[in-house]
């Protein structure tokens, strides 16, 4: 039995796809995806099978560092950002020590101060993080552009072709 020329040539076609995926930058890979969303055919469905699993395999290999990582990261930024100032003062209070009544080292201001310091430090947390990624917003379909329109008759298609529900 004989193996026809067409599926050498279209295996061959694949293997070659397949070995130029690794290759692209993301940007180039987010096109080729794009490019064979809204094929039909068995060939067009191994190619985006092909891309999906480069997708899936370069965002195993780069995890994203989450949300809560950044947010700590902010805070101690904050909190260096005070050390300094705090250290000063630190230094000019221990000068004058015995002038100061003992009462007013340990008084409640200062404990009420550094609570509104760790509470501030979180809400300037909050607020870069919130401000670096906005929340989604919902559009009406009908509030689109005519660019909006087509990128999503461009989702919706690739969606159809893929076998997923729109």
């Amino acid at each position: 039995m004989t193996i026809p020329t067409r599926s050498l040539d279209l295996a061959a076609a694949l293997a070659q796809y397949r070995a130029g995926l690794p290759t692209l930058s993301d940007v180039e890979l987010e096109h080729r995806a794009a490019a064979v969303a809204a094929l039909p055919g068995w060939f067009a469905g191994e190619l985006r099978q092909m891309v999906d699993a480069e997708r899936e395999s370069r965002r195993l290999a780069d995890p994203v560092v989450p949300a809560r990582s950044r947010a700590v990261r902010v805070a101690a930024g904050v909190v260096a950002a005070g050390a300094a100032p705090a250290a000063l003062t630190g230094q000019a209070l221990a000068e004058h020590v015995d002038r100061v009544p003992q009462a007013l080292l340990y008084s409640p201001a200062v404990a009420v101060g550094l609570v509104a310091v760790v509470v501030g430090g979180a809400r300037l947390a909050r607020w870069v993080d919130d401000h670096r990624h906005p929340l989604a917003v919902d559009v009406d379909e009908d509030d689109l552009d005519p660019l909006g329109k087509e990128l999503l008759a461009q989702v919706r298609a690739g969606r159809r072709a893929r076998g997923e529900v729109c």
